[in-house]
């Protein structure tokens, strides 16, 4: 006998249409009223026949029992295993930074002494942070990622050379994440190594951007680092333009995105830019994409053609959460992707593995320097999955939302090991309908 799938979850994205997910298969369709009364139907297999074949060859419809469900899909997810073995590193050269931005997320740890903020990875910490990559994990074939603070700071332009010279030397790839204010004095050095890409941060015009990431004299940044955007795309060195934004700017984003274009990083080779919320240590974790938006700021943000593709792209962390725009879904174990796969190795000897972690040694989950020593967080980050957490193992939602942040979960609840709902809630009443209202404005309705 058929019955409606636990994992079969229906979204209203307007008055008449639906979503369908199944949030097990990742299968997503789109219909009307009569999909949702075959779903609701104590009799399925007297409806409609052609509809009830689809429902059923997508997940919708099923023979099994709701406990027989629950472990059939925990079996399946069990033997592929989409939590990643394969960790990726970051290194934290330094948390000294040489600007001010008034969300910077690591905002706290400028309340530190200076001798502290201003320390950097000794060559002996670089070393040290490699041999660590190579035991903790030496199948890793993922780029080595450069942060900070700010990691290219021209002071420490030796520390960046050692640590690109001793990764090119045993093959390694590098990301860096920087502000780009001196990031152009770096060229030279980084046209030698193989950077797969740069991220920098411009949040509109200079009217809006040098207003919110000023120097630590209080200047504006945004010349400066529209230098080193296309300095860095002249040498061929991929560039990531982020843009920061809230209720506050929303509407001087065309101008920005204009800018772009004027600049030829529209159609750049070298040059992509992105928009995305502000949101990190905000309610549910920093997959919270619209903490600092009104409902009127998503309307603007579907409707305005200039702004909507970049838009689409900074939402590619939920899309690619919630299976929605993307050309695979892999069921989520972890709230966060990179959990519990991220090391962090910071400029004091310390592991972190999450970024609004960073510099809190109450949550260091150990330290790489000078030897390894892993301590209980780290097993509790390693462990925090829906296989381990007892709620997740009968909730619907399971695998979209992996069990909610755990850095969240921790300062609510005081532990890391219970899961947060907040998410499964959002995406339900805004990541979906809005994910969609995009598709169908993209006209990229599959």
């Amino acid at each position: 006998m058929l019955t409606r799938s636990r994992y079969a979850v229906v979204i209203p994205v307007s008055d008449e249409d639906y979503l369908f997910v199944n949030t097990f298969t990742g299968h997503i369709l789109q219909g009307k009223n009569h999909l949702k009364e075959i779903l609701d139907s104590e009799n399925p297999e007297a409806c409609d026949a052609e509809a009830v074949k689809i429902l059923q060859e997508s997940g919708f419809l099923t023979t099994m029992s709701p406990r027989e469900e629950i472990i059939h899909a925990y079996d399946c997810l069990t033997s592929f295993n989409p939590v990643q073995d394969n960790l990726f590193f970051v290194l934290i050269l330094t948390y000294a930074c040489n600007m001010r931005c008034d969300y910077c997320f690591e905002s706290y740890v400028f309340e530190r002494e200076k001798n502290w903020l201003e320390n950097t990875m000794s060559f002996d910490h670089v070393d040290k942070a490699f041999e660590i990559m190579e035991t903790m994990n030496p199948e890793a074939d993922t780029p080595i990622h450069l942060f900070g603070g700010e990691p290219l700071l021209y002071r420490n332009y030796d520390l960046v050379k050692y640590v690109l010279e001793k990764g090119s030397s045993q093959e390694k790839s590098f990301i860096i994440v920087t502000n780009g204010l001196e990031a152009k004095r770096f060229i030279p050095l980084l046209s030698q190594h193989d950077i797969t890409s740069v991220q920098v941060t411009l949040d509109g015009l200079p009217p809006v951007h040098d207003s919110r990431k000023k120097k630590l004299d209080g200047t504006g940044s945004f010349q400066e680092i529209v230098a080193s955007v296309d300095a860095l795309a002249d040498e061929k060195i991929r560039v990531y333009v982020r843009v920061v934004f809230d209720h506050s700017t929303v509407r001087d984003l065309p101008s920005f995105m204009d800018f772009a274009e004027e600049k030829g990083w529209k159609n750049s080779a070298y040059v992509s830019v992105f928009l995305t919320p502000q949101r990190h240590h905000t309610e549910g974790g920093c997959f919270n994409f619209v903490c600092n938006l009104h409902e009127e700021d998503l309307d603007f943000l579907v409707e305005e053609e200039s702004v909507r593709d970049a838009f689409w792209v900074g939402l590619e962390p939920i899309r690619k959460k919630l299976g929605l725009g993307v050309d695979t879904w892999i069921p989520c174990t972890t709230y966060c992707r990179q959990n519990p796969s991220q090391v962090w190795l910071d400029p004091h000897g310390d592991i972190y593995m999450c970024t609004d972690t960073l510099g809190d040694r109450e949550h260091a989950v150990g330290r790489y320097y000078p030897e390894l020593v892993l301590n209980r967080h780290y097993h509790q980050w390693k462990e925090r999955t829906i296989f381990t957490m007892n709620p997740c193992h009968s909730c619907k939602y399971a695998m979209i939302c992996g069990g909610g942040c755990a850095h969240y979960v921790y300062h609510e609840k005081g532990t890391l090991l219970r899961p947060d709902c907040t998410f499964s809630k959002q995406a339900r009443t805004i990541y979906y309908p809005l994910l969609w209202r995009i598709m169908e404005a993209k006209k990229v309705i599959p």
